[in-house]
């Protein structure tokens, strides 16, 4: 039998769905527990894991409609396999990104004026794909096609993509099992309340005994330090804290020795707490460090650089000490505020120029002392 791979997904069942932030919470967040029972998967701590999603069986009876196409209608897929239209958009087809090759195809029955400006306008094109649909488009009067047939529609579709998420669990702790911390994209654009294709799948369609089909995906730039005294610095806030969870675990799990320092961030502790139940009793133990920072709690916005930037004498004697630091969460922002802290603080407390600060921590990346995990 071939085995499991992002080709070829492991059909994994869900033993458990919970939520982790409390009801109201502006950053919704889940953990989700997949069985890797009988798959032959293997992960490392700091690996990732690929989802296939399916789509929200709302937003696909409304795009057949708004099509006026049979929802029974069998259509072929590109292994040669047949099925209906309605499963076709649920599990197969990418109903939600436009893009403007797809773009164009639909135009070719369409011929909207509408439409061929836009592909003819870069910037005019990329504003207008934010924030819509196929369902936007098919339910514009401007812009709506009258496909011959739903083979002629699906012909024109991406397929739907996997969702890679860093992995919550350590497999020396959970044997068997693989876990993941997901926050539920929801948002409202152009009238419509719009949901996240894998997040919401995982958050409100999926519950214990479900299959849902899952890949590892090797992050080979993202381990633990061989040596398990040595200190760790990590910076997740949100859903960053995901791999920091399988790091404190496989750190136990080892009876690694060395010190533990997690900075979190969310806006509220009254609903964005992540673990807490777990990183109490670490906390209490002196096993594990812990600043957090509550952005929205005050008048002024705190975030995990502010802490960081204030603990950055301590920080500094870490840093001296041989510790590694690791960063997860948003590449755009949070990652690039975090490391313009960290040279800051090895500019401040090593008494160096800016050079020299930059040499400092492009020495610990070389020496695999500073990683990132950034999306």
């Amino acid at each position: 039998m071939e085995p499991y791979s992002m080709k070829n997904p492991f059909p994994a069942t869900v033993r458990a769905v919970r939520h982790i932030t409390k009801p109201g919470s502006a950053k919704e967040t889940v953990h989700v527990d997949f069985s890797l029972e009988g798959s032959g998967l293997e992960y490392t701590t700091g690996d990732a894991l690929g989802v296939l999603p399916r789509n929200d069986e709302q937003l696909v009876d409304a795009l057949i409609g708004a099509l006026g196409l049979q929802a029974e209608e069998t259509v072929s897929l590109s292994d040669g396999s047949q099925t209906s239209l309605r499963e076709a958009l649920i599990g197969v087809y990418d109903i939600t990104a436009l893009k403007k090759g797809a773009l164009a195809k639909w135009n070719a029955v369409a011929q909207s004026g509408k439409l061929t400006s836009l592909l003819e306008d870069k910037e005019a094109l990329k504003e207008y794909c934010y924030g819509r649909d196929w369902l936007d488009v098919a339910s514009d009067p401007e812009t709506t096609a009258h496909f011959a047939s739903a083979t002629d529609f699906v012909a024109i579709l991406p397929k739907l993509t996997p969702r890679l998420y860093s992995i919550a669990s350590s497999p020396d702790a959970v044997p068997g099992q693989v876990s993941l911390c997901v926050g539920a994209v929801r948002y409202e654009s152009l009238g419509r309340p719009r949901k996240g294709v894998c997040s919401t799948f995982l958050a409100d369609r999926i519950k214990p005994g479900d299959k849902v089909r899952v890949f590892v995906h090797s992050n080979k730039n993202f381990r633990l330090p061989e040596d398990g005294a040595t200190p760790i610095i990590m910076v997740g806030p949100g859903t960053g804290i995901a791999p920091f969870r399988a790091f404190w675990q496989q750190r136990i799990a080892d009876h690694a020795t060395g010190p533990m320092w997690l900075f979190f961030g969310n806006p509220y502790k009254a609903t964005d707490g992540c673990y807490e139940d777990e990183l109490e009793p670490l906390i209490a133990n002196g096993v594990l460090k812990y600043s957090v920072a509550w952005s929205r709690d005050q008048a002024h916005k705190i975030y995990v650089q502010h802490l960081m930037d204030a603990a950055g004498a301590e920080i500094w004697q870490w840093l001296e000490k041989g510790a590694a630091v690791y960063m997860c969460g948003d590449a755009n922002r949070m990652a690039k505020d975090v490391e313009q802290t960290l040279l800051v603080i090895i500019a401040r407390e090593g008494r160096m120029d800016e050079q020299q600060a930059a040499d400092y921590l492009a020495a610990m990346k070389a020496q695999k002392r500073y990683q990132k995990d950034v999306y």
